[in-house]
């Protein structure tokens, strides 16, 4: 931490202690970037130093920060996001059974989902970050009803069929309520036992969702998302389009978002990572129209990411290129050698073609 004079400040620091004018107003938070059209405020409210950090590197909290600045929005309204992860989370505590009111419940916030996804003229799917690990299921059972929804609209599927998609997707893993909660929370590697009573969740899972009103179509995705399109995956050993629709779509978003995020027994991949191996699935494991539809709305290098370039130097993700989705713009960080009067500069690499991406972070 370093106290600097307002007009020494490099554009793009972080504020290292709340900035308060001489009437005791706060001006700007700790952890803050500093933008040059603070000092005239700051002037103005008789503040003529401020302390701001050490960027000798790019650090998690200069990352932090700009990310939250960027103000990426979701497909769905956080609202809506919220109330249908505590509504699953209600309906997967208790025990070994789900009523027909909960179906009603957690039919209504799909349909609030559809709505609002649809209201996206051009939707690109962001994955919210999880809170916990703990809450790994909830969350990601949210993640699976959005993406494969946004299947399911660019198929072109009807409200009735989307619905029906939806409450199946967000209900897959229901089954996993039958199953102790030290194999499904253990954090290494499962034995051949343990692994063959968490498969048995498809069939639970089935089971639990046909005694109530959901419609059957939406309930055989709980019994086949684990499905493979060659025929490997379980519990049936289904082949190509002997595997319902549904439930070929949601195997796609299914093994997208657990990639993705962090579980109890595995780190996340990176997204260029994750995208680089759906993609390389292909017709192995998916359905290749539905994962090429998938491919359509998900980022490569999803805005911020953190990035190394060739040349070495390290950055942020901004904004995309639709045409050249390899090549996003990008907010580079200086080394301290190489900075005069700012800290950063943003780069667009489908014009830069001397500049690429070689790994994320």
């Amino acid at each position: 931490m370093q106290k600097h004079f307002i007009g020494g400040v490099i554009p793009g620091s972080i504020i290292a202690q709340d900035v308060y004018g001489n009437d005791g107003v706060l001006l700007i938070k700790k952890g803050s970037m500093f933008r040059e059209q603070y000092i005239p405020r700051f002037i103005d409210a008789g503040v003529q130093e401020i302390f701001v950090e050490d960027n000798g590197t790019m650090t998690p909290q200069t990352i932090n920060t700009i990310r939250k600045s960027l103000n990426i929005q979701d497909v769905i309204h956080e609202k809506t996001r919220t109330h249908a992860q505590n509504q699953i989370k209600k309906t997967m505590m208790k025990f070994k059974s789900v009523s027909n009111s909960d179906v009603q419940r957690i039919g209504k916030i799909v349909e609030d989902m559809i709505e609002q996804i649809l209201d996206k003229k051009d939707f690109v799917f962001a994955l919210t970050q999880l809170r916990s690990v703990d809450d790994y299921t909830y969350q990601h059972s949210v993640n699976v009803g959005v993406l494969s929804l946004i299947i399911g609209i660019d198929l072109s599927l009807t409200k009735e069929e989307l619905k029906n998609l939806g409450m199946g997707a967000i209900l897959h893993d229901i089954g996993k309520i039958m199953i102790p909660e030290e194999i499904i929370k253990k954090p290494s590697k499962l034995t051949l036992e343990e692994f063959a009573e968490v498969k048995k969740h498809t069939e639970y899972g089935y089971e639990i969702l046909v005694q109530t009103d959901i419609e059957e179509e939406a309930a055989r995705i709980a019994l086949h998302h684990h499905e493979k399109y060659d025929g490997t995956g379980y519990c049936r050993g289904l082949r190509n389009t002997k595997i319902p629709l549904f439930a070929r779509i949601v195997a796609v978003a299914d093994v997208y978002d657990a990639m993705s995020n962090d579980r109890v027994y595995q780190k996340r991949f990176m997204p260029d990572k994750v995208f680089r191996e759906i993609t390389h699935l292909g017709d192995k494991h998916f359905d290749t129209e539905i994962m090429e539809t998938f491919a359509r709305h998900i980022n490569i290098f999803p805005t911020g990411t953190g990035v190394i370039l060739n040349s070495g130097h390290r950055g942020i993700v901004l904004y995309q290129n639709k045409l050249y989705p390899e090549s996003p713009i990008v907010r580079v960080f200086l080394p301290k050698e190489q900075r005069a009067k700012r800290l950063y500069f943003d780069l667009d690499l489908s014009v830069n073609t001397k500049w690429s991406i070689k790994e994320t972070f």
